[in-house]
């Protein structure tokens, strides 16, 4: 009988010791974040290019490194003021876009790094409020999987 209770006490110990160690096996991501967030573009540019930068706290809670194979955004309009050849809906995407770092170790926090091109085309003709909208959804591809993570929204004003 005091073997059993032996038993699981180590049993205890061993679990209580592990919870700040063994993590949830499991890439966590979080406190995404978008810059800018509002863009004005340029009067009188036609195909302007910016980039939008970002970041996503990760925190690796697997057994193993995560390597970071591709990163892409997924782009939709939510929301329109004023005259636009989009409607609310419309979507688009960039593949392949640029990133950092690599790879996350186990255990290890890092913060992921991303940069989206964007561009966009201003007459300069608004006479009332214009601007949109867009919902970002970040998707990493990784070996240990496919992860989205929905980005703040984007806004893009005209002069």
């Amino acid at each position: 009988m005091v073997r059993r209770w032996v038993g699981i006490g180590i049993l205890i110990l061993a679990v209580g010791a592990c919870g700040p160690f063994c993590g949830n096996g499991k890439l966590n991501l979080a406190n995404a974040k978008l810059s800018p967030s509002s863009f004005t573009c340029p009067v009188d540019a036609t195909d302007y290019g910016y980039f939008i930068d970002g970041t996503v706290d990760a925190d690796n809670q697997t057994g193993k490194a995560v390597q970071i194979k591709s990163m892409a955004t997924d782009v939709t309009v939510v929301k329109l003021a004023g005259i636009w050849g989009l409607r609310v809906g419309d979507k688009s995407s960039a593949a392949d876009i640029q990133f950092a770092p690599r790879s996350i170790g186990s255990g290890q926090k890092a913060t992921l790094k991303f940069a989206t091109p964007w561009t966009c085309t201003d007459s300069g003709n608004n006479t009332v409020e214009t601007y949109a909208d867009f919902q970002v959804v970040l998707t990493m591809v990784t070996d240990n999987g496919t992860y989205r993570v929905t980005l703040p929204n984007h806004r893009m004003v005209m002069s």
